[in-house]
């Protein structure tokens, strides 16, 4: 199928481009997104875990407020398979950073629950984390005010 240059022009007004204010706070965006992820394998490295026990730490820790999470909802929030999340929940109950217990109510379900030692590695972490995110927050903040109006 061509495409006609009265269609190329429609789609224009339809669809128009982005400024280079708005592609260079994308650009900026981006660096700092990846320094950010950077930063963050670092500083879970020196702790002595990886980034993605860090990430279901996180989860674990916030789910539903209620101090356990499932394997298949930890699998759904870090959007891996539930055989993975099974295999990073044996490695973090090894660790000590987690424990897992049967659940009640399911006992074919596996309940995962943080301990104090994982407890105290995620606030180690988020306090690095969150140190970090305001020294660069302008970075994240300016792609949203971009050409005198907001996104």
């Amino acid at each position: 199928m061509s495409t006609t240059p009265a269609t190329v022009e429609q789609a224009d007004r339809l669809n128009p481009r982005p400024t280079d204010q708005e592609l260079e706070a994308l650009a900026n965006f981006r660096s700092a997104l990846r320094k950010f992820l950077a930063f963050s394998e670092a500083a879970a490295a020196d702790e002595g875990v990886t980034m993605q026990w860090y990430q279901a730490l996180l989860v674990i820790k916030t789910f539903r407020g209620d101090g356990h999470i499932s394997i298949g909802e930890l699998a759904d929030q870090l959007m891996i398979r539930d055989h993975s999340a099974a295999e990073l929940v044996s490695r973090l109950d090894q660790a000590k950073l987690v424990k897992r217990k049967t659940d009640p109510s399911d006992r074919r379900r596996s309940l995962v629950i943080m301990t104090p030692s994982g407890g105290r590695c995620l606030d180690r972490l988020a306090l690095l984390h969150l140190g970090e995110l305001r020294k660069i927050k302008g970075a994240f903040t300016s792609l949203f005010q971009t050409g005198g109006e907001e996104f």
